[in-house]
């Protein structure tokens, strides 16, 4: 009897044995990311949320390299808040991020200089090139843009600021997390009227993320 149960009993040991442990990969590290626009332009108010009407923040770049001899490259950072099924986008621009070596500023340039600019509001400026830039797209797909000379009282202050990164295709994407209220007057210029016309922001409350990494589609 001793032998027949030793007979079934070592083939099952032989299969146990055999059975590989199946290894679970420990998650991926990910950013909760939300975003939302709501203020008064042009008299009309405005809220756009995310994932309502399909609008989404996408962070993006203007990035001037110099890698020659040793020079500063230079970056403007871009968060825009659009739709891909409604019409009217809004956009701000920060810069100017400089730095030398590499293809893009490090973690700690990033952080200090967004850091910098919520211990100091930071001044309109064409393009973002030297400050904060507004842009803003209507339904009818007129752009309109603030003016660092513009006559009328505009202002700008950045909150909330938070950091984070996340793992992506084995890549480390790193995050600032904000949030910009301003006033101001956006402008429309015709080329061929030679005419200015503008429209006044009021309460703006824009909510995104600016990525220190270029997203490449």
């Amino acid at each position: 009897m001793k032998k027949n149960l030793l007979f079934y009993f070592l083939p099952i040991l032989f299969l146990i044995s055999c059975i590989k442990h199946e290894i679970i990969p420990a998650p991926s590290k990910t950013v909760e990311l939300t975003s939302s626009f709501k203020g008064s332009i042009g008299g009309t108010d405005i809220k756009w949320l995310q994932n309502v009407d399909d609008y989404n923040c996408i962070p993006s770049q203007i990035k001037n390299l110099n890698t020659i001899g040793g020079g500063q490259s230079s970056v403007v950072f871009i968060s825009t808040i659009s739709s891909t099924s409604v019409k009217g986008q809004i956009s701000v621009r920060l810069g100017t991020v400089n730095w030398t070596q590499y293809d893009t500023p490090t973690n700690e340039i990033f952080t200090k200089f967004l850091d910098g600019v919520k211990s100091k509001n930071p001044t309109y400026s064409r393009e973002g090139k030297f400050g904060f830039e507004v842009k803003y797209i209507d339904n009818l797909g007129v752009e309109w843009v603030s003016d660092s000379a513009s006559a009328f009282p505009q202002n700008v202050t950045f909150t909330n600021l938070s950091y984070d990164s996340e793992i992506k295709n084995d890549k480390t994407l790193d995050y600032c997390k904000f949030t910009v209220t301003f006033n101001c007057h956006l402008f429309y210029y015709d080329k061929v009227k030679q005419h200015k016309d503008s429209i006044e922001v009021q309460n703006a409350v824009f909510k995104g993320w600016f990525m220190r990494q270029q997203l490449i589609p």
